[in-house]
């Protein structure tokens, strides 16, 4: 029996090898599709589930809450983690980690700018899992002025030689020994140190249980539980801690704390913290899924199409196996198994295709993911599993349609080629088909236009050609300043000027005083130092007032400029000038800097649009060495970067020269977006050619079926253009129906996403709708006109004698 129904597929197949090849193409390609998604949403979920610990470590987080205004913040105070871990006993062990930002290293003549060393407490290998290859995790950054290097870092600096002992400069003349190297951290972490320097080479900092150190950002911080302990246990004693340590200097400062905490295997995926690492997007996720979910289901939809459209073919085959004896449930077996068996045919192909294709997928999503055996034996059986899954749904109707007919009904040639349900199935399939095509067109659409909404969005500066070098000497203030007036002697150069914060990197918050009618407020606020040539450089329009004036002696000393949002949050409305703001006051409130406000700044973004404008303070200040932004002319860009880089040997021949156009820091606020918008283009496009691959096999059919019909006509007088417009009717009427059913469903969903993900958007327009519903019209008319303009020009006579 067995073997007489492999007969019959195979038959089947060589037969029907045209509609074979669409189901099996589409089948496969849907395949790969969501076997890529699965892999990425895989990877996204298993982040830091490598830990032997994970389920044991927390992040704290801090929120400063200063007159009603709230802040978050994924570092917490430097002290409280050393602290908390010596009064509550719960906690098994605590490390700290800071990045320490660009700084020069070197090791004889090879030189390198890292972004990636860190400073860590010694206990992070008690905390981390980490493949330690040389060194000893107990002791490797016990001393101060300790590096542990990445295996990659230490290929880097020291190609294939043991790097143990030998020592790593920094800018400052630092010595770091190397006292372990560890193997690279996996994909899936979502810290992405490359180095760890031991964190009692700055114990000013980090080793210091001062009070007013408990009121200062300080380290990443995480916490290992015992066992048995939870973290609700750590937030109640979090409390009493909260009172007996920092409550009254609080209150001093008028400022409150409160302890957060997230699990380590949900911190990839936490939003809205100020100086957060890179993270992921859960809500991502599931539309990646949905994604995959209407690849496969469109894909599943023709086969049963084309299995239906086509059932006549095998209804003489259905008829003799029922009076040889086949029962209903044997052939509903038969015709099932059938369809698994092209599922798994398809499944392989779609394997070899996801093999194949990657590396490159890995190089455009930023991935390192791996899809040999090793590993990987679940996801192959999911994989398998998957296949049978697609194959039972895809064949399922189809089987029990073909398994009903009756044997003497089509032993006798009564079968109808085209039964009323059998049609009606097919209409609703078509439609649900352009229905998902629809809404992912929409999609794309959307997304598309939300991420040029960002890039070409009014930031309220002028970004174009300025160009940001990120200053490496920061302890010779003299000679950036040198550099700078090198540069500006450069025709190309128009304007530069020194700050500690450009768009794309968050300025400081600093705790203020600002004059309102009860006297006095406290207020934090990010505070932007620069030096005079700031707006200018930026290209900001200022709103009332003037700029920073170097022929102004008090200027420097005692001139702020602020934004409009900082007018209308101090409560100062449209009069904002020559009030009073009071800067880096000490902990008794006095000492500092009195400023008063000379101008108002038209509201820029210093962040993504993602976030609300803030208040933001220009103030004149003395560490203001960390970028050096220019302006540039369009004509000269080359040469004066040219120059830039000649001048730059003169003064930090130690260092490596960098630089990077602001535009392409903005562009990458928006790499998600950029992801997304790329990803859901190609699942539309491959979610269209699926649907096209179907509707091209349903209009073959269609035109087959009605060849008689059309020669009739034809006989009759009726022209090309009516029997064209008769055979379109039915796909125009099914397009309609999904555009209706998919427009409004489009229009909500995409709507959330965007309220729910930007601050500010596009809102949805109705003739993105539109557009869609008209390009699904065109691609799907334009599929089927191939065989319906064949079918309506054939000679009548030939298509008479077809039947």
């Amino acid at each position: 029996m067995l073997k007489s129904y492999f007969i019959s597929l195979y038959r089947s197949i060589l037969k029907n090898r045209f509609y074979t090849f669409l189901n099996v193409a589409g089948l496969s390609i849907g395949m790969a599709t969501a076997i890529l998604i699965l892999l990425y949403v895989r990877d996204e979920i298993s982040f830091d589930r490598y830990h032997k610990f994970h389920d044991r470590i927390y992040r704290l987080e801090s929120e400063f809450t200063v007159n009603n205004n709230h802040d978050l913040f994924a570092k917490v105070p430097a002290p409280l983690g050393p602290a908390l871990k010596e009064e509550i006993p719960e906690i098994e062990s605590m490390t700290r980690l800071n990045p320490i930002g660009n700084m020069a290293y070197r090791h004889g003549e090879t030189r390198f700018i890292e972004s990636m060393f860190y400073l860590a407490d010694s206990t992070i290998f008690d905390v981390f899992t980490h493949n330690f290859i040389y060194g000893n995790p107990s002791t490797c950054l016990v001393q101060p002025f300790c590096i542990v290097l990445t295996e990659s870092v230490a290929q880097r600096y020291f190609g294939d030689e043991n790097p143990m002992g030998k020592i790593l400069l920094d800018r400052n003349g630092n010595q770091f020994k190397i006292t372990g190297v560890i193997g690279d951290l996996p994909g899936n972490s979502h810290l992405r140190y490359e180095a760890l320097i031991s964190m009692s080479s700055d114990p000013e900092t980090y080793n210091t249980t001062k009070a007013s150190r408990f009121w200062r950002l300080g380290a990443f911080t995480y916490i290992l539980l015992h066992k048995d302990a939870t973290i609700e246990t750590i937030h109640s004693k979090f409390l009493d801690f909260y009172k007996n340590r920092m409550e009254s200097l609080g209150k001093q400062y008028g400022v409150s704390f409160r302890l957060m905490t997230t699990p380590l295997t949900e911190t990839h995926f936490r939003k809205g913290l100020s100086g957060e690492l890179p993270s992921g997007n859960k809500s991502y996720l599931l539309i990646f899924s949905a994604i995959a979910a209407f690849i496969l289901l469109i894909a599943s939809i023709n086969y049963m199409n084309m299995a239906t459209a086509r059932s006549a073919n095998r209804a003489r085959e259905v008829g003799i196996r029922k009076v040889m004896g086949a029962e209903k449930g044997q052939l509903i077996s038969q015709f099932i198994g059938e369809s698994v068996v092209l599922s798994l045919f398809a499944m392989g192909i779609a394997l070899v295709v996801v093999w194949m294709i990657l590396p490159a997928f890995n190089q455009f999503a930023g991935k390192i993911i791996t899809f040999g055996p090793a590993g990987n034996l679940m996801l192959y059986i999911a994989i398998i599993l998957l296949a049978i899954f697609v194959g039972l749904i895809a064949g399922s109707y189809p089987a029990f349609y073909l398994s009903s007919f009756l044997p003497i009904k089509v032993l006798k040639g009564n079968f109808s080629r085209s039964g009323k349900n059998s049609r009606l199935l097919r209409r609703i399939l078509v439609i649900l088909q352009f229905f998902i095509a629809i809404l992912m067109i929409n999609a794309s659409l959307v997304v598309s236009g939300q991420l040029k909404f960002m890039k070409n969005t009014d930031l309220g500066f002028n970004m174009k050609n300025l160009v940001v070098i990120e200053v490496q000497d920061k302890d010779n203030p003299e000679l950036i300043k040198s550099y700078k007036e090198r540069l500006l002697q450069n025709p190309g150069i128009i304007a530069a000027s020194n700050s500690s914060g450009i768009a794309g990197i968050m300025p400081l918050i600093y705790n203020l005083k600002v004059e309102q009618e009860e006297g006095m407020t406290d207020l934090s606020t990010l505070v932007i130092k620069t030096d005079h040539d700031f707006i200018k450089t930026w290209g900001m329009d200022i709103l009332k007032g003037r700029d920073f004036d170097r022929s102004m002696r008090t200027d420097e000393l005692e001139a702020v400029i602020i934004n409009e949002t900082a007018a209308q949050e101090f409560g100062w409305g449209n009069d904002p000038l020559g009030k009073r703001i009071h800067y880096g006051f000490g902990r008794d409130g006095t000492g500092g800097r009195m400023l008063k406000v000379v101008g108002v700044v038209r509201d820029f973004f210093f962040r993504s649009l993602h976030n609300q404008i803030e208040p933001v303070v220009i103030l004149i200040g003395e560490d203001v060495e960390d970028f050096l932004t220019l302006r540039i002319t369009e004509e000269r860009q080359k040469q004066s970067i040219d120059n830039m880089e000649i001048i730059w040997q003169d003064y930090f021949s130690a260092y490596p020269f960098n630089y990077r156009y602001l535009n392409d820091r903005i562009d990458d606020l928006y790499s998600d977006e950029a992801k997304i918008n790329d990803l859901v283009g190609i699942a539309t496009l491959i979610t269209i050619f699926i649907a096209l691959l179907g509707l091209l096999g349903l209009s073959s059919f269609t035109a087959e079926q009605k060849t008689k019909e059309i020669g009739l006509r034809k006989i009759l007088g009726a022209s090309i253009p009516n029997i064209l417009f008769l055979l379109y009717k039915d796909f125009v009427v099914l397009i309609l129906i999904a555009l209706v059913l998919a427009a409004p469903l489009a229009w909500w969903q995409l709507s959330n996403w965007l309220e729910s993900t930007f601050i500010y958007y596009r809102p949805v327009q109705v003739s993105v709708i539109l557009i869609a519903g008209f390009a699904a019209l065109v691609i799907g008319l334009g599929t089927v006109s191939f065989f319906i303009i064949r079918a309506a020009s054939r000679n009548p006579v030939d298509t008479i004698k077809y039947e």
